[in-house]
């Protein structure tokens, strides 16, 4: 059994290649997820300066996040199979990707995700409210997606979500010390939708831990997997943050029912 790099009651998180440890892993009720996009080739299209390609593009510590088109499409149903395999029969999968754009092609996730053994729902569209072009050769892009999986089409769902409808317009966050951290509006609402309390949600690629905080907040469990320690490091003080604020809101609260019965 592979050990946790960090666990305490709310979250594990793991250090390494998420192939390796899945496989390990209890079932999951939930997997939320934005995997490397494999963009390295859109500097060749764009302006040379570094510092044009550093503000407008992905650049990891030590992943290079490049891989030849085929390489990528099945490592990445390599990942969408090994999620599925470890779901619960009631389980969702939210996979966050955009359209692959080279040589004027375009090239969407979905034709790799109808390639893997999980069944598509549905896609939710997110518009970011801004975009990232230099020199526009199409429409300004503003949208990623996020498609929704499972095993079968029977799942968990509270239907109270469908208020979200399926345009979800939410800015992107602060970077929190990772070039690619979604905003926790994301996790919380796939989190709200197809779990309940103290179900167990997964991120195989967990960057700076948004997912995880998202999670935690929610009442829920959360198991993070990240290849870069530096990213595990953050993930950890973010989630011990989270249990501070938590600890200091209860006493808050204890504190403010002992004054109202002094009073009552």
């Amino acid at each position: 059994m592979i050990k946790p790099y960090y666990q305490d009651t709310y979250a594990a998180i793991y250090l390494g290649n998420c192939l390796e440890i899945m496989p390990e892993l209890e079932a999951i009720d939930l997997v939320v997820t934005s995997p490397p996009y494999n963009n390295w080739r859109n500097k060749r299209t764009q302006a040379s300066r570094a510092s044009y390609w550093e503000r407008t593009n992905i650049t990891y510590k030590s992943y290079s996040d490049k891989m030849s088109d085929q390489e990528y499409r099945q490592w990445q149903i390599k990942i969408i199979n090994s999620c599925l395999a470890i779901l619960k029969e009631t389980g969702t999968i939210c996979y966050n990707h955009k359209d692959q754009i080279y040589n004027f092609q375009v090239t969407s996730p979905l034709e790799w995700i109808l390639e893997s053994n999980a069944t598509y729902r549905q896609r939710i569209t997110w518009n970011r409210g801004g975009m990232q072009a230099y020199n526009p050769i199409r429409f300004y892009r503003v949208e990623e997606d996020i498609y929704i999986l499972g095993r079968n089409t029977s799942y968990k769902w509270n239907k109270d979500c469908a208020k979200y409808l399926s345009i979800w317009e939410i800015n992107p966050s602060p970077k929190e010390g990772h070039p690619a951290s979604f905003p926790s509006e994301i996790p919380k609402r796939c989190i709200k939708a197809f779990t309940h309390n103290n179900d167990l949600v997964l991120d195989p690629f967990m960057g700076s831990g948004t997912t995880l905080v998202a999670a935690k907040e929610l009442g829920r469990k959360a198991i993070g997997i990240d290849i870069e320690e530096k990213y595990c490091e953050i993930a950890v003080n973010r989630i011990e943050k989270a249990i501070k604020r938590d600890r200091m809101s209860f006493h808050f609260d204890r504190k403010e029912k002992k004054r109202g019965e002094i009073w009552n």
